[in-house]
């Protein structure tokens, strides 16, 4: 090999190394590839004790978790944006990683890595757990120049520099007072469960064992307490925003808790279902109910607050504001027993089986109006309370309360009874309500009464008739003077026959509208029972239509049979009414169907275009 041969091979050589320095120079290797990829180490979030951060002048604010919460040096911390930052720098996505040494020193200056805008360091206890430094915007949209110092690895201590995606820079860009939480308190509504409201003129104390049993008014009377009143006043409270806050002269703590209110002063003490977490607050009172701001301290912040709130004023109520105005809260779902006596009914009783309501009557339980229940129980859980007349039972005469013309009682499982009584004043003009083993009187509305009927048979189901279609054997139909159509039923094949006056007219017969007449009568339902028997007794003994249904054994053409007879007359003689009255010869209650319902039932069974089913 000649001399000329061995140089150019030891320049393509040098040349090659260099190519090969080079590209491992300016690009990545596969381990720091696939460490791109991966991205940031991850934070455990709920291990950050301390949040450092160090703007480009040197200034620190420092986030630290305590048993209340974040705080800042000076007052609580805003835990959601406490959050949003570290959640932001957990989730760093790296779009490229860049060197130094590929920019010259004003290029390097422009990407401020060499000046970081922040330093944001992640603390565990006293251990560093993340660490970053913000540069400026990159080109790419929502992209920045950020370092991260190396913790680990033969590369610690040293900086790495990326181009990332982050929404942390403007979170940082806050100023130190914007990480105060701008609630005056901050706990959530469901946790709350004693609320004290004291001023000069007295305190209002609310209670509740949890979030999922109602309200208590303990003072100045014990009563049952306005959901919903009761969740304006705790949203009122909630929703206070701190405007401003300066550090008093003197510490603010003790007196929240032990100075008596002042004239216009509003003191409220907070207990939560986390043990030995309570907070007590002074509020000035508003110069007027269209004025939303004021002062105020509390005894877990040392600092005089300017607040407000949409609110203010509901803060300062009436005891009678905050009291159940709804006169009921039967939980429908558990019922067991319902029990309405009168002065002038026999006794009313109902009970639950298995979802299921029926009424004794006659010693037997049948079925009950399921669609009156229903409509009872909604009047009383949704009946407000027109006035609260009286928060002592030492006089119920003047409410009629002493003998009460209506009681409703109702039992849960493994509960006492409640016992709801009804009175009215002398003239009956006003009506009132009072639970037995309350002292309040309460005016209710006389429309309310309607929904609880004291007469049994209102309450007997609707279900007039009932019977299987294969134990159907004839309907007779009888309206007016016209003579009478017979359709048998063959229970073997379902085949009819039709005669009327001794006419067979089974050829005019439609089997379907036949099918459907059977099918309606085996599920006669009524419209309601009459209470009023004399009228309807004395209307029904000349009926308009007489329906009479033979049934015998279902699937058996021979046997033994019954009949049941259906009569019906309009409710006012020789006219068309809207309803009529009815009844099962040998049952003595009396119920009314409607007209429309009526002409259902009888519709004509032919067929179409013939004389017969005229």
């Amino acid at each position: 090999m000649n001399s000329r041969t061995t140089i150019l091979l030891f320049v393509a050589v040098l040349a090659l190394g260099a190519l090969i320095l080079g590209v491992e120079r300016y690009f990545p290797s596969a381990v720091q590839l696939r460490a791109m990829r991966r991205g940031p180490s991850r934070v455990d979030r709920e291990k950050v004790t301390l949040v450092e951060i160090t703007d480009s002048s040197g200034t620190v604010t420092s986030l630290k978790k305590s048993i209340k919460g974040w705080e800042t040096a000076q007052d609580i911390a805003d835990p959601q944006k406490v959050a949003l930052l570290i959640e932001a720098l957990d989730s760093v996505e790296w779009v490229e990683r860049v060197n130094k040494e590929e920019f010259d020193a004003k290029e390097w200056s422009k990407t401020g890595l060499d000046k970081p805008t922040h330093k944001v360091r992640l603390l565990s206890d006293s251990n560093v757990v993340h660490e970053c430094w913000f540069g400026s915007a990159s080109v790419f949209e929502g992209g920045f120049y950020i370092g991260m110092p190396q913790m680990v690895g033969r590369d610690s201590g040293s900086m790495a520099w990326y181009v990332a995606r982050t929404l942390a820079p403007p979170l940082l860009q806050l100023p130190p007072s914007a990480w105060r939480d701008s609630k005056l308190v901050r706990v959530s509504a469901e946790t709350i469960t004693r609320l004290t409201l004291t001023q000069p003129g007295g305190q209002i104390e609310l209670f509740r064992e949890s979030e999922h049993l109602p309200w208590v008014l303990l003072r100045p009377l014990k009563t049952r307490a306005s959901k919903e009143r009761v969740n304006e006043l705790l949203s009122a409270l909630l929703n206070i925003e701190i405007i401003d806050a300066k550090d008093p002269s003197v510490s603010v703590a003790a007196k929240v808790v032990a100075q008596a209110p002042a004239a216009d002063e509003l003191k409220i003490h907070l207990e939560t279902i986390e043990k030995e977490r309570f907070y007590d607050l002074s509020i000035k009172k508003p110069a007027s109910e269209k004025e939303s701001s004021s002062t105020a301290t509390t005894s877990h912040r040392p600092q005089v607050f300017t607040v407000s709130a949409k609110n203010l004023a509901r803060l300062w109520v009436e005891p009678n504001v905050l009291r159940d105005n709804i006169l009921a809260q039967i939980n429908a779902d558990a019922l067991k027993t319902i029990t309405i006596t009168s002065q002038s009914f026999p006794r009313v009783q109902l009970r639950n089986d298995e979802g299921s309501w029926l009424l004794e009557r006659h010693g037997r339980w049948d079925g009950a109006n399921g669609e009156r229940m229903a409509r009872m129980l909604h009047a009383l859980n949704t009946h407000e309370i027109i006035e609260f007349s009286a928060d002592t039972a030492a006089d119920l005469a003047p409410f009629g309360l002493d003998k009460p013309f209506q009681t409703l009682s109702w039992t849960y499982p493994q509960f006492k009874p409640v016992t709801l009584h009804f009175g009215a004043n002398a003239d009956s003009t006003q009506f009132y309500a009072k639970y037995e083993n309350e002292p309040f009187v309460y005016r209710v509305d006389p429309s309310l009464l309607p929904s609880i009927p004291p007469d049994v048979i209102k309450w007997k189901g609707l279900g007039a008739l009932r019977f299987s279609t294969f134990a159907l054997r004839r309907i007779t139909l009888s309206l007016g003077p016209a003579a009478p159509l017979v359709m048998n039923h063959d229970p073997e094949t379902a085949q009819w026959t039709a005669t009327r006056a001794g006419k067979d007219i089974t050829a005019d017969l439609d089997r379907v509208k036949a099918d459907r007449m059977a099918g309606m009568l085996a599920k006669f339902s009524v419209q309601d029972w009459s209470a009023s028997r004399s009228e309807a007794i004395q209307a029904l003994k000349t009926p308009y239509l007489r329906i009479q249904i033979v049934l015998g054994e279902p699937g058996r053409a021979d046997g033994a049979v019954r009949e049941t007879n259906l009569i019906f007359s309009p409710t006012q003689p020789n006219a068309d009414t809207a309803f009529f009255y009815g009844q099962i010869e040998g049952d003595p209650d009396i119920f009314y169907v409607s007209r429309k319902s009526l002409l259902e039932l009888v519709a004509s069974p032919f067929r179409d275009k013939t004389s017969s089913g005229k």
